[in-house]
């Protein structure tokens, strides 16, 4: 935990450095947001432009795989790329910034909240549910699903309920998002 999390770190402080808004996401704000749990995944969405690429990968020299090339063609296309760390085993999957309507409503909403110790920008934890349950949608992993209802049940009384059901019949999960508040 202690190596994944001045890993994150290291990214949080190149990103910033380099100007980059970024947001965490994924297991680590579900964790943050509700229950914890061990996790390996490391995920940050950045609005990121190609020219931007340059700085970021500069902060993760050898023997971290930070190939700026490959990470300038991903950033262009709009697809994710990664920076790992193979003397650890870590790995930071970036997913750049969709121009869809929820994505850019999500990152807009996002927060800047302490984690361990350290202020970063995370998205909502409404957010973290409706993105939990878009990947539910695809995988029905029974972990997203443990997840979204660690975030639910230790954040209800704070949520805001109009946007998360609005978004959830929006984006086609509102079906999921009723099984995990009925429960």
């Amino acid at each position: 935990m202690e190596e994944q999390r001045a890993f994150l770190f290291r990214a949080v402080e190149a990103l910033e450095q380099a100007g980059i808004p970024y947001a965490i996401t994924g297991s680590w704000a579900s964790t943050a947001y509700g229950m914890p749990r061990t996790t390996h995944d490391l995920d940050v969405i950045v609005s990121i432009a190609v020219d931007d690429v340059a700085a970021l990968a500069a902060a993760f020299p050898p023997p971290i795989y930070a190939d700026a090339d490959w990470m300038r063609e991903a950033a262009a296309l709009g697809e994710f790329f990664n920076i790992i760390d193979p003397t650890l085993g870590l790995k930071i999957d970036f997913w750049p910034l969709k121009a869809d309507a929820y994505s850019r409503e999500q990152f807009a909403r996002r927060r800047e909240v302490e984690l361990l110790g350290r202020k970063v920008w995370m998205l909502t934890p409404e957010d973290i549910i409706l993105a939990k349950l878009l990947w539910y949608k695809m995988s029905e992993s029974d972990l997203q699903m443990r997840d979204i209802a660690g975030v639910w049940k230790a954040q209800r009384e704070t949520l805001d309920l109009a946007y998360l059901h609005s978004w959830a019949a929006r984006l086609s999960v509102a079906d999921l998002l009723s099984r995990v508040t009925s429960s």
